[in-house]
């Protein structure tokens, strides 16, 4: 399998990517696949089948920040209505694809509706199941050191299904497609901010330990900063620039709430190092090797970024709790045994133990330890 090209023919190529409720951050990540298959088939036309939520929710990502050169829309998940069924695969059978790429998490669109639309290659990550039947060219990963398969497993595996060379960690993730704008020059180093993220679970550190470490970094290396996020944090964001200025009179801050993609791009490409949550800025500057500094609560995403992301450090105390499965828990029920709040609900909490244990002088040493690589990094002729 591994080095087998497939035929230059292939004039058209999909992905079936039909994600649970997917956030930006895991679109972003679908650009390492889409990458791959651009290299693998560079003439063809590469079309991405998302839900109509992903497809709406995500136009600017779609229109202008992607690998693939068109988007299909499939029913969204968990609709089962056979009348929207039928219109989607037909229209799959009408573009006669000459090869499918079956995402890892892609939930009801799988490799038998690849083969009944008449897909002669079906590429997928082999699971022992009845599934893998339908599969042309079965991936098999291979068995992880520890845990999961991660993100390099996955693309390393892709990669020798379409006839690639195994990529390296540090060439896994690919260039992020922006636009680069004008933004204001701030004096250095640059701290990108991001205090936001989904309002669910486990991905928010407390908006006033952000303040804390802040003042901190202005009050001693002088940093400026750039404060990001979607156009709903934007009291966050305020708070918090309001509270850096009550601590270091003078303190340089920009804020960037809502902001086109490629504006964020362009201000994350001037960082020195971006500290936040678990959220799409940081997949963000992953992508433009801007150094990260990434908080966590449970779950293994950390772990399937470290390979991969040579310039991320994260800091996790690694609790353990139930994963979080389909959904989230019905009213009245909390599967956190530290009985946490499951939702973030505003500024001044509740917030999870999981990350209102991570303490502000571990965070300030992880940025301060990737600011001196960065500049260790500038004088040996780095970034």
């Amino acid at each position: 399998m591994a080095g087998s090209r497939p035929p230059e023919a292939v004039a058209r190529v999909c992905v079936f990517a039909r994600l649970w409720e997917p956030g930006l951050g895991d679109l972003i990540q679908r650009n390492i696949f889409l990458s791959l298959l651009r290299r693998a088939f560079p003439q063809a036309e590469l079309t991405q089948v998302v839900g109509p939520a992903a497809a709406s929710g995500f136009s600017e990502f779609f229109a202008s920040h992607t690998y693939a050169d068109r988007i299909e829309i499939c029913p969204e998940y968990r609709d089962d209505d056979p009348g929207r069924w039928r219109q989607f695969l037909g229209e799959i059978a009408r573009r006669q694809y000459g090869c499918c790429v079956i995402d890892p998490d892609s939930r009801g669109l799988l490799a038998e509706h690849a083969a009944g639309c008449g897909i002669g290659i079906r590429i997928g990550f082999a699971s022992g199941g009845p599934e893998d039947q339908f599969l042309t060219r079965p991936v098999k990963l291979p068995r992880p050191i520890f845990g999961l398969p991660d993100l390099l497993d996955f693309a390393r595996g892709l990669a020798g299904a379409v006839g690639l060379p195994p990529p390296v960690p540090a060439d896994v993730v690919p260039p992020f497609p922006y636009r680069a704008e004008a933004v204001p020059q701030l004096p250095g180093p640059v701290v990108a901010v991001h205090p936001g993220g989904a309002r669910h679970w486990n991905r928010r550190w407390p908006l006033a330990r952000f303040a804390e470490l802040c003042g901190l970094l202005a009050g001693s290396p002088g940093a400026s900063f750039v404060l990001v996020g979607s156009a709903d944090e934007r009291p966050e964001l305020s708070w918090l620039r309001d509270a850096i200025a009550a601590q270091v009179a003078g303190a340089r801050v920009e804020v960037s709430a809502g902001d086109s993609l490629s504006r964020l791009a362009s201000y994350l490409s001037r960082a020195d190092v971006l500290v936040g949550n678990d959220s799409a800025p940081a997949h963000v500057a992953a992508a433009l090797r801007t150094p990260t500094v990434v908080l966590y609560g449970p779950g293994d995403t950390e772990f399937m970024w470290q390979r991969i992301y040579p310039r991320h450090r994260g800091v996790n105390h690694h609790h353990v709790c139930p994963p979080y499965q389909e959904q989230p828990p019905a009213a009245g029920t909390n599967p956190c045994r530290f009985r946490c709040a499951s939702e973030y609900a505003a500024a001044d909490g509740p917030y999870p133990r999981c990350l209102t244990d991570i303490q502000v002088p571990e965070v300030l040493a992880a940025v301060r330890q990737q600011l001196s690589g960065h500049y260790a990094g500038e004088v040996a002729g780095g970034r």
